[in-house]
């Protein structure tokens, strides 16, 4: 059998010219974003492997290093902010709080709530991760955008969500 890799616009072509509907230029954007997406979540993860950290470990250390200082939350809102179950969170924070990355502690006011608050040593691994990661999102997008073209992509990306949430 004869296999040959196709890029995208490959794909894209093939399907402008062998599809019976023609207004397709919906379906080809939502291809293009996804194909976009693919590339820069694994150049992301690749990056995450580098730190040891799980793509939900990176993001839960993400989230309480994006809240400012003291970095923490509870568990129900690291929940909602990184779209987990409980119990998928429970297995994340076991994990970082073994490698000594997180500590679980229990609510001054209230000692039936958990809250989870970075370490120092989570705080150092988030930041150099996370600089990897915006670094590598930066040679991915500027060895093929302009700085004008970028600001571009980023107004249409925003208008996006802000009618779609």
């Amino acid at each position: 059998m004869f296999k040959q890799k196709l890029n995208v616009e490959d794909m894209i072509e093939n399907t402008k010219k062998n599809w019976p509907q023609k207004n397709l230029e919906a379906a080809i954007t939502a291809v293009r974003l996804i194909r976009a997406g693919d590339v820069v979540l694994t150049n992301a993860r690749n990056l995450m492997e580098q730190f040891d950290l799980t793509p939900a470990e990176f993001d839960t250390l993400a989230t309480l290093r994006k809240m400012g200082a003291p970095y923490e939350l509870t568990p129900s809102n690291l929940c909602r902010a990184n779209l987990l179950s409980s119990g998928g969170l429970t297995k994340v924070l076991i994990n970082l709080e073994k490698r000594g990355l997180i500590y679980r502690n229990t609510h001054d006011a209230d000692k039936r709530r958990r809250i989870v608050s970075l370490t120092v040593e989570g705080k150092t691994l988030i930041e150099r991760a996370m600089s990897q990661i915006i670094n590598g999102h930066d040679s991915i997008f500027t060895s093929v955008y302009t700085q004008e073209e970028q600001l571009e992509l980023n107004r249409l990306l925003s208008k996006f969500h802000q009618v779609t949430g």
